[in-house]
């Protein structure tokens, strides 16, 4: 019985045109199996006529992992995303000092009067800075004249908006912090005049958070947790924000 069993189970998985005996080659053209045909061959074995309750169990615990795993990978990846982190631009500290923008001329549309700048920041504050949380922002822009005309232009790719001035979140590079001494991803910055104003090149400002102050912030916690100034509860509450910004 065993021996038929086998022989059936043999002939049904062979592939069209294989002979017993022969020895098989892959064929180069045939593309590799994905996750979906794995899945679907054990799903096969599971649920063939001469199959046991224990095939089925495995079959549904593997489709379990599947889904956890993918459940977790999007997760990691709603956690990790800059939209998640909730920074309010408004009470990050000005970095200009030391985070220093060098801004370079890329083109100019004649037919729409777009101007096209390449920004890039230098860290030379002495410390890290928190990705995520770091922001250029566009201060100023004067015509010929002299005269402040960032309010009649439009920016079609700015991030957002802070006091009536664009802003533009500044790539690390997919790091969880920006070193000191680096230099950023360039940042392409897109001025549209439809009144067809001549203007110099524009003026910037970096915003962001020190590392430095994100641990001072976590030691004044602690020591108000041990003056019993702030329950442990508190304190997790207050620690929270700024695990969120260091990831």
């Amino acid at each position: 019985m065993s021996a038929t069993f086998h022989c059936k189970s043999w002939a049904s998985r062979r592939h069209d045109g294989e002979e017993p005996g022969r020895s098989t080659t892959m064929n180069p053209a045939r593309r590799q199996p994905q996750y979906l045909d794995l899945l679907l061959l054990t799903h096969l074995d599971a649920f063939a006529p001469d199959s046991n309750q224990s095939a089925r169990r495995s079959w549904w615990l593997i489709v379990g992992l599947m889904l956890l795993v993918a459940f977790f990978f999007s997760l990691i990846l709603l956690v990790t995303s800059p939209q998640s982190l909730a920074v309010d631009v408004g009470q990050l500290e000005d970095v200009t000092g030391g985070v220093v923008p060098v801004v370079t001329f890329e083109g100019h549309d004649t037919f729409t009067n777009e101007y096209i700048y390449s920004v890039k920041v230098i860290n030379q504050t002495g410390d890290a800075l928190v990705a995520g949380a770091l922001f250029l922002v566009l201060s100023e822009v004067q015509d010929l004249s002299g005269k402040d005309v960032m309010g009649s232009l439009e920016v079609p790719n700015q991030d957002g908006n802070i006091g009536g001035k664009p802003y533009f979140m500044i790539p690390t590079g997919g790091l969880s912090e920006f070193p000191s001494y680096q230099e950023s991803q360039p940042i392409n910055v897109r001025l549209r005049s439809p009144d067809y104003v001549l203007f110099y090149p524009p003026s910037f400002h970096v915003l962001g958070i020190r590392r430095r102050a994100t641990q001072s912030v976590e030691t004044l916690i602690q020591q108000l947790m041990y003056d019993g100034v702030l329950s442990e509860a508190e304190v997790q509450d207050a620690f929270e924000p700024l695990r969120r910004l260091s990831q």
